[in-house]
């Protein structure tokens, strides 16, 4: 069972990820967008003048500045997670700026649980590029607050609302991610098997329930990963959830070998390779 904290630490970035799953485009910014800062509202003095300097703002007047209420929080997260883990204080702000580029960039400052991994690959299923994405809180703490931040500035920045089936699959997918890095002691590990088998399914998005199961065995033998049958049961029905989003497939694609490219060494271990060879020639004996 996962402690308040980490609960409320994989909560965070679903919403930071569910707030572009719905973008008509590839990217959520108009031309000459200034970006948005979504700021706890409970933030005192001192905390704000820390998130802000970790945020790397100089002068809030330079975006487009929005405030995100406690009850706000309870508001959006109460269905997913319980009141009591959502907390009394909203604390924890966002920065979202466009890049220029059609690269995805995730920082976190005093947030101890997800990875920028995490939001990484949360936003490729999301389709967004050309992002700089940055969460912060004055002290380690879990960012709920960002979460409801990131999905008032895309309202406002598209104009659309972020649907209770985007915001679910959001959810899903990080507490998935977070839950399999518990289980297996490596978060990173669990995000490269996600990307793996994402990549797999932006070249087949009608895999079946039981060729997604094969997927996710496959990338967590060949990252050297023994996963129980929970785990992969838990995968393969976030996974499947995500075929019913509407989803640019090629982006996924794109994106999730651009997350890959960290993880070569992972996939490519001798001890990987050694264990996909005698998998090869365990089939080869069946015939």
């Amino acid at each position: 069972m996962r402690n308040s904290l980490k609960k409320r630490g994989t909560a965070i970035l679903a919403v930071v990820f569910a707030m572009f799953m719905v973008m008509p485009t590839a990217t959520a910014f108009a031309s000459g967008d200034q970006g948005y800062l979504a700021l706890g509202a409970d933030l005192s003095g001192e905390e704000k003048s820390t998130v802000l300097e970790l945020l790397g703002v100089a002068d809030e007047e330079d975006y487009n500045v929005i405030t995100v209420t406690n009850a706000e929080e309870h508001q959006y997260l109460d269905t997913f997670i319980s009141s009591s883990e959502i907390g009394t204080r909203a604390l924890s702000s966002i920065l979202i700026t466009e890049n220029g580029g059609s690269d995805i960039n995730v920082e976190t400052q005093n947030i101890n649980y997800c990875t920028t991994g995490m939001y990484k690959n949360a936003l490729v299923t999301a389709g967004v590029q050309g992002a700089d994405v940055k969460v912060a809180g004055p002290f380690e703490i879990s960012g709920t607050a960002a979460l409801v931040g990131a999905v008032k500035a895309y309202e406002q920045m598209t104009g659309e609302t972020v649907s209770d089936e985007v915001l679910e699959g959001s959810l899903d997918e990080l507490t998935t991610t977070g839950e399999i890095g518990e289980a297996i002691g490596d978060k990173e590990t669990a995000e490269a098997i996600i990307a793996k088998v994402k990549e797999e399914m932006a070249n087949n998005p009608d895999m079946t329930d039981s060729e997604l199961e094969e997927a996710v065995r496959e990338a967590a033998n060949e990252a050297g990963i023994n996963l129980s049958n929970e785990s992969i049961d838990k995968i393969v029905k976030m996974l499947s959830n995500l075929q019913e989003l509407d989803i640019d497939w090629d982006n996924v694609k794109q994106q999730s070998q651009s997350i890959l490219e960290n993880f070569k060494d992972l996939f490519q271990s001798e001890e990987a390779q050694g264990f996909i060879s005698r998998l090869i020639a365990w089939f080869k004996s069946l015939f």
